[in-house]
């Protein structure tokens, strides 16, 4: 197998157009650097460079070994920032982005542990319902529903988010005095509280007896906002699709009640994205990993 130095000398005489430069830049002499060049061409049994008293030009089979090379170059400049990163103290800013009702419902209960835990790590958190661009407007990190799209973004699930269909006690008693609300159609006949940052169709997908079903509703409010329709709900305003974990105090104290209750939406994967360019930061792994453990089932 050809030795490695002689493979990243071969990259850099490519890349630096000569064989001089390619010697100035990694301090050897040029001849030096034209054996290492000509016995790696011995060992692979072809040309890579067509020299001229003048210049140099890659050879067809030459570009795609070039080619090679620079990545194996790049995988190991990789490596070596992983290891440097790891090896470092956690420390410094982050910004991280997250709409507002996973920010105020399921980040915040969670920040002060991980500043208990890394105190020299601060965080900058904004809460926004807007698609926010990672990279374009500067955020290390985003909790959002579902993966992002973004090849060049990687997304970690952290948990999924059941949902309901939930109303008050009152509006039900209010209601169902002139309107029936036995089936899932019924509710085309209520005041639903719709979830929508679009003016997409008003309809809920629905699991009824272990098959999904579209229902159509007539909306009577929208937001782009869990904690508004909520709040909605919680005021006797009608009925709304909700997170279980937005819920579960009102369920307790009896405010809210689940309303059909074979009925189940679809669940909201929550994640954690970040940008993959040059591998993670010893602030942001850290933050990555608490967030992984946090969100764990409790056993």
């Amino acid at each position: 197998m050809p030795d490695l130095n002689d493979m990243m000398v071969f990259r850099t005489v490519v890349e630096q157009g000569s064989f001089t430069k390619a010697a100035n830049s990694i301090g050897l002499p040029k001849s030096n650097i034209s054996r290492k060049v000509s016995r790696l061409e011995e060992q692979l049994g072809v040309l890579l460079l067509e020299r001229t008293t003048r210049s140099l030009r890659l050879s067809e089979i030459g570009q795609i070994y070039y080619e090679h090379c620079a990545r194996i170059h790049e995988e190991m400049a990789n490596a070596q920032g992983c290891v440097e990163a790891m090896a470092a103290i956690p420390k410094g800013w982050l910004r991280v982005c997250a709409s507002v009702t996973v920010g105020q419902s399921l980040l915040a209960a969670r920040l002060a542990g991980f500043y208990e835990s890394f105190p020299q790590v601060k965080l900058d958190l904004t809460l926004n319902n807007r698609r926010i661009d990672l990279i374009e407007d500067g955020y290390d990190l985003a909790i959002r529903v579902g993966p992002s799209p973004d090849s060049n973004l990687i997304s970690k699930r952290l948990c999924s988010v059941n949902l309901h269909l939930y109303a008050s006690p009152q509006y039900l008693t209010k209601s169902q005095a002139k309107k029936t609300l036995k089936n899932p159609d019924d509710l085309a006949q209520h005041n639903c509280l719709f979830m929508s940052a679009s003016a997409q169709k008003q309809r809920w997908q629905l699991t009824v007896d272990n098959q999904k079903k579209y229902v159509d509703i007539n909306a009577a409010f929208i937001s782009d906002d869990f904690n508004v329709l909520h709040q909605m709900a919680v005021d006797h305003m009608g009925i709304a699709l909700l997170p279980d974990y937005l819920c579960a105090s009102q369920l307790k104290e009896k405010k809210l009640v689940r309303v059909l209750d074979g009925c189940v939406g679809n669940s909201l994967d929550i994640y954690a994205v970040y940008a993959s360019r040059k591998g993670v930061t010893p602030k942001l792994r850290v933050l990555l990993d608490y967030l992984a453990e946090s969100f764990e089932p409790k056993k």
